[in-house]
């Protein structure tokens, strides 16, 4: 059950103008839960941006425990892997989440 605090509530969200490339079985599968699905799609409209400097504009995901952000990560690594961006780089200090990162990719496709 995923819960938005209500000064969150108050803002209203960003329109979507990003359409992911993403398999249709991924999304038929079940992979992405619709909560997963919104929060991926939002990293990757900011991709979309470019910052002064040239860079891609980033994205903070700061869903709660078990919310799934390892598998949003590894919905946006695809997305950029089917966009011709062959390097990604995943950080943890955890070792069970780097257990979690390789079964959310695999899984992801």
């Amino acid at each position: 059950h995923v819960v938005e605090s209500a000064s969150l509530a108050c803002v209203p969200p960003v329109d979507v103008t990003y359409k992911p490339h993403f398999p249709p079985e991924l999304l038929s599968s079940g992979a992405l839960s619709r909560v997963q699905l919104e929060a991926v799609v939002y990293a990757l409209q900011q991709h979309e941006r470019r910052l002064p400097s040239g860079s891609r504009a980033g994205f903070y995901v700061g869903d709660g425990t078990g919310v799934g952000k390892g598998r949003e990560g590894a919905a946006v690594i695809l997305e950029n892997f089917l966009l011709g961006r062959k390097r990604a780089v995943w950080f943890t200090c955890n070792t069970d989440l780097a257990v979690d990162a390789k079964r959310d990719l695999r899984d992801i496709g």
